[in-house]
């Protein structure tokens, strides 16, 4: 293995370590998304070590997609079956079992249905086993890759997937704006005031909520659209890890979902 070779294992590897530090610690702080925490913590220490076991080089003249294929992560498909049976999780757990019987055949179809492109009104127990697998893989692709500084559209500039949530980052005088790829875990510089889903611009149509005590994280809506992502503001909360902090607050998900907003893509918790 080469120094850049390394470099980026270290990289993913140091990355999965901060998560799986930040949702041992949100436990303590949400008691009611405990139980899914717990259950996250084991996903992300099953991410961890797939990270750890992937060594491709990436092939800039293809897509991150077009590099990945299911003979890459389907060894790994019982474990994580396995894991999700015996959580308390339902009716994750109960799908894990069926999945159990219906074979590597399905599976693969599963994963190469994730691979396909991101659908947030796809089947969330299957992408949820799909998503597992394929994050780590495409994470260590992307991380061999160069970011766009000039991109600004909606989707990912390296995947093409659909943006998990969005990211307030201190800025000078101010704060920047990132969006979070749900598949490869990119962050790309967006418009501060704009819809991911549709583009809106009018402030008066892009409600936010935030629950009491929780400031650091905000339901960013869309009354065009009727979509929703929720931002995690770093200018606030320094310590947060975005992607997992933004799990742990799903109480404003209900709020959104009551509110009659749709969520641009569920996160792995299925909020």
């Amino acid at each position: 293995m080469d120094s850049a070779s390394r470099s980026v294992k270290h990289e993913c590897q140091r990355g999965w370590e901060d998560r799986i530090r930040r949702c041992q610690e949100l436990q303590a702080h949400h008691g009611s998304a405990a139980t899914a925490l717990r259950f996250y913590e084991v996903v992300l220490g099953f991410q961890q070590e797939l990270a750890g076991e992937l060594n491709s080089a990436v092939r800039p003249e293809l897509s991150i997609r077009g590099q990945l294929e299911p003979t890459i992560v389907i060894g790994k498909f019982p474990k994580l079956l396995a894991l999700a049976s015996e959580s308390s999780l339902e009716p994750l757990s109960h799908h894990a079992r069926v999945l159990m019987e219906a074979g590597e055949k399905h599976w693969r179809s599963i994963l190469e249905s994730a691979l396909a492109a991101d659908r947030a009104d796809s089947n969330f127990l299957d992408s949820f086993f799909a998503r597992v697998c394929l994050q780590p893989a495409a994470e260590n692709l992307r991380l061999q890759q160069p970011g766009n500084e000039d991109y600004g559209q909606s989707v990912c500039p390296t995947c093409g997937g659909l943006p998990q949530l969005s990211v307030l980052r201190p800025e000078g005088e101010g704060a920047s704006r990132w969006l979070l790829c749900s598949f490869c875990l990119r962050e790309w510089r967006f418009r501060r005031i704009a819809c991911p889903s549709c583009a809106e611009e009018d402030k008066e149509k892009l409600p936010r909520y935030s629950a009491e005590g929780y400031t650091y994280v905000h339901v960013e809506a869309c009354d065009r659209c009727k979509r929703y992502l929720k931002n995690v503001d770093m200018s606030i909360d320094g310590r947060a890890v975005p992607l997992v902090d933004e799990a742990a607050l799903a109480v404003l998900d209900v709020w959104a979902s009551n509110h009659g907003y749709m969520k641009i893509i569920p996160n792995l918790l299925g909020f």
